[in-house]
């Protein structure tokens, strides 16, 4: 995992580099703040902190220049001394978590966490790293993930934690947008984080080279097969599997996958030889594994190994008593200190959203890049654009 860091004092850039290293951590750093939007645009780094010791002359152009790039990880500042209250408020007020010097790793995970970063670095933390902060952080992972407190989304909350650790395969059925990819990683991160993990759509593997893709070939294995691959399947070996959208699967690749998963042995393409693997397989669909079967899209026998483990995440619609908490959740993570007001909140409300969680969030980006910038809340009234808010959609 990476951060940046925006400091004049090289005293703290060696400290901070050292503590870094020392957690197979890694950081690029500047003290000219012309420097920092070639880096914001790149959003490598899931971190960014400010040092302190820059004057309140010095300091608006950087925060500007943040702000203007709508940083989407976690914005810390760094403080030497906990006394200009008013300054602190404001830094608060536009997205930023303040963390007092010195400070260790573990703290600065903690603050990131709290400022709802976790989505943004949790994929950058390694096994170690992400065994570690599980077992100390005092931080909920699971309500940091996945976001509400209604019935549904507590129960499977609840669920990942029983079943987490089996080593089962587990299937996630949810509407587009719902959050599957999420549930998988909370599975992972319950399973003991193993590595690797292999994250596969297979509504982009190509229909003729699926069996290359998932089993690898040998070099000559067929016309183009220059030299030799190594499937995911493999790939996979002694980690987590995850294939989202199965059932995009070739239905000759579902057989064969069936019978590795039955016997942890499979063949490359154009090999003689044997190969075995063995991994935690995490499955998702959009449609359930019932009327996939029913449909003919999903193998008779594979829906019957997938059947097993199934979480089911419901749909935005469903749990309407969700939305202040995901959009408190998304508008603080982007830095944006207004909320909606109350004429916009019922039109939220109203709304069917059948692009669920992330249809919402894209719907509050919108709203806090066009809404006019001297206004104290989100309204749609006074919106410079036309939102799906208004379409035909609206119920």
């Amino acid at each position: 995992m990476s951060l940046f860091l925006i400091t004049k004092d090289p005293k703290l850039r060696g400290s901070i580099n050292r503590q870094l290293h020392l957690g197979c951590f890694s950081s690029n750093s500047t003290e000219q703040f012309k420097e920092l939007g070639r880096h914001l645009e790149t959003d490598t780094h899931p971190i960014l902190l400010i040092d302190e010791n820059y004057s309140e002359r010095g300091l608006v152009p950087i925060l500007e220049t943040v702000l203007s790039h709508r940083f989407s990880g976690p914005k810390i500042f760094l403080s030497g001394k906990m006394g200009n209250e008013r300054g602190y408020h404001f830094l608060q007020d536009v997205g930023f978590g303040i963390l007092k010097k010195p400070f260790s790793i573990d703290q600065l995970i903690d603050a990131s966490i709290q400022m709802g970063g976790l989505c943004s670095i949790i994929n950058h933390l390694t096994t170690s790293q992400l065994l570690r902060y599980t077992e100390n952080s005092t931080s909920d992972w699971h309500a940091s993930l996945l976001v509400g407190n209604s019935e549904p989304m507590v129960k499977i909350r609840n669920i990942i934690r029983r079943i987490g650790s089996a080593f089962s395969s587990v299937h996630v059925n949810g509407e587009t947008g719902t959050g599957k990819e999420v549930v998988a990683s909370l599975l992972r991160m319950e399973s003991g984080c193993p590595e690797p993990y292999i994250i596969v759509n297979c509504s982009s593997i190509p229909k003729s080279l699926s069996d290359t893709y998932i089993f690898g070939n040998e070099r000559g294995a067929y016309t183009d097969a220059k030299e030799a691959r190594k499937g995911f399947v493999k790939c996979a070996d002694g980690g987590i599997l995850f294939l989202d959208e199965i059932e995009d699967l070739a239905q000759d690749v579902q057989g064969k996958f069936l019978r590795l998963l039955e016997t942890k042995l499979f063949r490359p393409i154009g090999s003689d030889r044997t190969e075995s693997s063995q991994f935690k397989l995490i499955t998702a669909s959009n449609t359930p594994l019932q009327k996939l079967c029913d449909d003919g899209k999903l193998r008779f026998d594979l829906y019957n190994r997938l059947n097993r483990l199934v979480i089911t995440i419901p749909p935005l619609r469903e749990r309407k008593e969700d939305l202040p908490l995901l959009i408190d959740h998304y508008l603080k993570s982007i830095g944006e200190v207004r909320r909606p007001d109350a004429p916009t909140m019922e039109r939220i409300r109203r709304y069917d959203w059948p692009g669920n969680v992330r249809e919402l969030f894209k719907e509050l980006e919108q709203l806090s890049v066009f809404a006019l910038q001297d206004a104290h809340e989100l309204s749609y009234t006074e919106i410079l654009t036309e939102s799906v808010l208004f379409s035909e959609h609206e119920s």
